[in-house]
């Protein structure tokens, strides 16, 4: 179907539809097949492509042989002539492509220079403005892409109104704005929520506390100040100086040791500091593994299986237990609290709460052995005086 004046005036193809004057013109015999032109001027030099939907005043305008493009707009694809499988939706929309292929351009404008770049990914008006012949890019929101003098750019993003990428594999993140994950209203060029505190939601997976250090010896660190901003401190200038000043931390081989004559706290809060210990920590230590150091056998409890050990009765222990309401030599909920918790004297005592049992389930099998065998002398008798004869 042609309508139009001398619309599809030259084509010999089928399954057309050309609306508006010029459409599907073509100066030479045309086997154009298969597509759509709407407007004037649209498909205006097609010869042999097929499969194309041209919609706007001058859209394809120049395509020959390109197969299966949707150019939407004004002018959109206007100097298109082999290329195919291209998306462009927008006034002026991949304007200048000649020999592009699967292709997407949305927005006025969107890739109005490319010429034969390939797969790449165009959304907003003039985004990738200056992309000539790239490949494989994904520019978002307006006049994003790259520079001037990148215009043949790999594999390149830029997302964000005005954001400019000039590197090949490289991703750019908005016009000088703030990146924010997990956050609405991000504070720095990156910020991160995680949304636990003590928890950053950073990772770094090969690097870890395995890896081999790259400087050693430095006195400059990454921490984090009262904002969670990462900032750079130092041995020499930071919280630690005063300490260093007064000569309470100092290094001996590959130790850090302090060596002031009380504790060291961690955290607000704490008031309970038996004598005896040097580190308190407000609210918990984390961590992956914990050895305590016993000083002898004496602190262990397999003095429980030697033979002048006195194992109490079980009699005994229940008018313990009825009196005091927890097990003889375990401390009661009452010292736990005032005293605290020696982790490993507490071990040793559960320990030796074990071995007892053990020795108690001993005895009891013993005597339950005992029965059994009194039970089977007495079924034997019995069976026997069951089998004598009756006078």
């Amino acid at each position: 179907m042609y309508v139009g004046f001398q619309s599809g005036l030259n084509s010999l193809g089928g399954s057309n539809l050309f609306l508006g004057a010029y459409a599907g013109f073509s100066s030479a015999n045309s086997n154009a097949s298969f597509n759509t032109f709407i407007g004037q001027r649209t498909g205006y030099n097609t010869t042999t492509g097929f499969a194309n939907i041209f919609l706007g005043s001058n859209a394809g305008y120049s395509n020959q042989s390109g197969n299966y493009n949707t150019f939407i707009g004004n002018s959109a694809g206007q100097q298109s002539q082999l290329g195919s499988f291209n998306t462009f939706i927008g006034n002026g929309a991949g304007y200048n492509t000649s020999n592009a292929n699967y292709n997407l351009f949305m927005g006025a404008q969107a890739g109005f220079n490319t010429v034969s770049g390939n797969y790449n990914v165009m959304l907003g008006q003039d985004a990738g403005a200056s992309n000539k012949s790239g490949n494989n890019n994904t520019f978002i929101g307006k006049a994003a892409g790259g520079d001037q003098n990148s215009s043949n750019l790999e594999n390149a993003t830029a997302i964000g109104a005005n954001a400019v990428v000039s590197a090949n594999n490289a991703m750019v993140l908005g016009n000088n704005v703030n990146v924010g994950i997990g956050t609405s209203a991000p504070k720095a060029k990156l910020e991160i929520t995680q949304g636990t505190n003590g928890n950053s939601g950073l990772r770094f997976t090969n690097l870890t506390r395995a890896s081999q250090a790259t400087y050693v010896g430095q006195t400059k660190f990454l921490t984090v100040n009262d904002q969670g901003d990462v900032v750079l401190g130092s041995t020499t200038s930071s919280p630690f100086r005063e300490a260093a000043a007064n000569d309470l931390w100092k290094a001996e081989g590959d130790n850090l040791v302090n060596t002031n004559a009380g504790g060291i706290v961690i955290g607000p809060g704490v008031s309970k500091t038996p004598a005896g210990y040097r580190l308190y920590v407000a609210d918990g230590v984390l961590t992956e593994k914990v050895k305590v150091a016993v000083k002898s056998t004496n602190d262990w409890s397999d003095r429980v299986f030697e033979s002048g050990y006195k194992l109490r009765g079980l009699k005994e222990v229940e008018q313990f237990i009825n009196q005091e309401k927890h097990l003889p030599g375990v401390p009661s909920a009452e010292e736990v609290v005032k005293e605290g918790v020696d982790v490993g004297q507490m071990q040793a005592k559960l320990l030796e709460k074990v071995e007892e049992l053990t020795l108690y389930v001993i005895d009891l099998k013993k005597q339950n052995d005992s029965l059994k065998k009194k039970s089977a002398q007495l079924e034997q008798r019995l069976n026997k005086l069951q089998a004598k004869p009756r006078k």
